[in-house]
């Protein structure tokens, strides 16, 4: 029995919207892993990633321009950025920073280093929000036996809520060469955790020193 225009056309839809299911990547998996001390923490992993997308939230109180003078003053890192053994200003242009970072690891792991390119921008509402990317400088060799990082890429989103500033920090990174499945659990719960705790008790405690 020859079926009719319109069941045809239902049956060659189905057929599609099947089609582009099979066809559809899988979604990233974003899951809370730690959520302490006002601090909130997520990752979205992907398949074939090494590190997820780290996200972590929490509320600061301090005004948005003082915690944003405490991402923009790359000298003090080192007092609050997770496991940063040396940073410093390669030079500025403007409102753009020029840094160089190096991240400390667990033994046998190789350390990391970066350069990175930061941007702060004001946004609508009275907020700042700070991007940094890794971008290559030919004076600025790669030290033995330390890994130069891909790709860093991310941003703090400062907000101004009651009594502060909301902080939303996101980084995604691909930290070159392998690690051991118990470094990324730990880089998981731990880095984006203690960088933003760090970071609340200095920019809470006042503005930055100078370099």
């Amino acid at each position: 029995m020859r079926e009719s225009p319109h069941r045809l056309s239902r049956r060659f839809a189905l057929v599609a919207i099947l089609a582009l299911g099979l066809a559809a990547p899988a979604f990233a998996e974003r899951s809370v892993v730690r959520e302490e001390n006002g601090i909130t923490v997520e990752e979205e992993a992907e398949p074939g990633r090494l590190l997820p997308i780290f996200t972590g939230t929490t509320t600061m109180a301090a005004a948005p321009a003082q915690v944003a003078a405490w991402i923009a003053a790359t000298h003090t890192y080192v007092d609050w950025m997770a496991n940063c053994e040396e940073a410093h200003q390669i030079r500025q242009e403007g409102r753009v920073v020029i840094g160089y970072n190096r991240i400390g690891s667990p033994w046998p792991v190789s350390d990391r280093d970066v350069v990175l390119r930061s941007t702060l921008t004001a946004i609508e509402g009275g907020g700042i929000r700070v991007e940094f990317r890794s971008t290559t400088d030919e004076n600025v060799p790669v030290a033995r036996g330390v890994v130069r990082m891909p790709r860093l890429v991310g941003s703090y989103d400062l907000r101004p809520v009651e009594g502060g500033t909301r902080v939303v920090y996101t980084v995604d990174s691909d930290p070159g060469g392998s690690l051991p499945a118990w470094v990324v659990r730990q880089a998981s719960r731990n880095l984006p955790y203690h960088t933003l705790n760090n970071l609340r008790e200095r920019a809470e405690a006042g503005p930055p020193p100078e370099a």
